[in-house]
């Protein structure tokens, strides 16, 4: 990929970037847990307000590799990358309606804790527990650090700073996830809520304006520019044609749903709520914030179809993960939405990682290390949660970087 930055707009990034870091940092420790918490989930950390656990809860579903990946998926197939955005709206639903009340009233830290409420957990179920939670986090962890890697290697135009941003990246989050906690966390979602929600709905905004305010128009231009022409409108482009393809489509949404529902971050922020019924209010709002954010990823998914569908015909798979960005430059040619964009991109993958990486050390502190009895005597919950948060950061970042680009 070329340089997609100016010298003055990468300067932009790294400021704005480099800000944002340091107001997080300060935010964690001043709002973080103490350092008696039993896990990093106590009381203290349901002083947010629902609404706030409903936005943090938000970004806790919006990854880095939501944003560049959905885009990238409407942008090329059109029809089936808004199914996958409808499966993960499905899934908040379903998280909604069947989960967030139980889950806040049996579970006092952990999931697994609910387990126990309910007389069917024990030491094995416990780790088993733990182990999966573990699996879960740590393969997303290491993608949003390559995700996060390439991007900053093809804004800079230097392929060698990939290495250094994928460690840089993972110390600040690890640092940010010891030190914050699940309330420090949670102010640095709603943060990053704050920049990425109003920078993509400008996007939006600014492809319409684009076609006269004319969907009709926009759509018609995304099907031209995606060179499928009408198939770009109709389902079958990335899941296939007839009942496989149908079954691929189903399968597909299905899985979207569950795997909102599983993620152990969104489950542990549920669990960190006032109360049942706080908990059910503050997925309301997550549910609103989502459906605005995938409204927006779905205009812009769109737009990059009609106004850079050739370019990413030209570039392959491998060009998806820049869709916003080549989107940004074609909207905005002096650099300043494709900066706003870079920074949204940067964000996202920081405040996301940082709450996985949190949700990994307390499921290998507490219930992985605590349940086996591997833990060291005399070590605390939240200490051991500390560490454990600290070395699952640490191995992540080491992953990342041997990972292929």
């Amino acid at each position: 990929m070329t340089t997609l930055l100016d010298p003055s707009s990468r300067s932009l990034v790294l400021a704005v970037f480099s800000v944002f870091v340091v107001i997080c940092l300060m935010l964690c420790v001043v709002t973080g847990a103490d350092e008696d918490d039993r896990a990093l989930v106590r009381s203290d950390s349901r002083r947010l307000r629902s609404w706030q656990q409903g936005v943090a809860m938000g970004g806790d579903t919006t990854t880095v590799a939501t944003v560049t990946v959905l885009v990238g998926m409407v942008a090329t197939s059109g029809f089936d990358g808004l199914g996958v955005m409808l499966g993960s709206l499905i899934g908040v639903m379903l998280l909604l309606v069947l989960i967030v009340e139980p889950l806040r009233g049996h579970a006092s830290l952990t999931a697994a804790d609910m387990l126990d409420a309910r007389g069917s957990g024990g030491p094995a179920v416990r780790v088993s527990w733990g182990v999966v939670t573990l699996l879960v986090c740590f393969p997303l962890l290491v993608v949003q650090l390559v995700v996060v890697g390439n991007v900053a290697a093809a804004l800079i135009g230097q392929p060698g700073v990939r290495t250094g941003c994928i460690v840089v990246i993972g110390c600040v989050m690890t640092a940010l996830a010891v030190s914050g906690g699940i309330r420090g966390t949670g102010v640095v979602m709603i943060a990053k809520s704050v920049i990425t929600l109003p920078v993509l709905v400008v996007a939006a905004v600014l492809v319409l304006h684009r076609f006269g305010g004319d969907p009709g128009r926009l759509l018609d231009a995304a099907a031209h520019g995606s060179r499928t022409g009408g198939a770009y409108l109709r389902p079958g482009g990335y899941t296939g044609e007839g009942w496989v393809g149908a079954v691929n489509r189903i399968g597909q949404t299905f899985g979207m749903s569950m795997a909102t529902l599983a993620m152990p971050a969104v489950l542990m922020r549920v669990i960190s709520a006032k109360s049942p019924r706080g908990a059910r209010s503050g997925g309301r709002w997550m549910l609103g914030e989502l459906t605005l954010l995938y409204g927006a990823l779905a205009v812009v998914g769109v737009g990059a179809a009609a106004l850079v569908g050739e370019a990413l015909h030209e570039a392959g798979p491998a060009a998806q993960v820049f869709t916003p960005l080549l989107l940004g430059r074609a909207l905005d040619s002096g650099g300043v939405l494709v900066a706003a964009l870079a920074c949204v991109l940067f964000l996202t993958a920081l405040a996301a990682v940082v709450d996985v990486t949190l949700a990994a050390g307390i499921a290998l502190g507490r219930d992985v290390l605590g349940a086996s009895g591997k833990r060291p005597a005399g070590t605390a919950d939240g200490a051991a949660a500390r560490w454990s948060a600290a070395l699952t950061g640490a191995l992540s970042a080491v992953v990342a970087v041997g990972a292929p680009a």
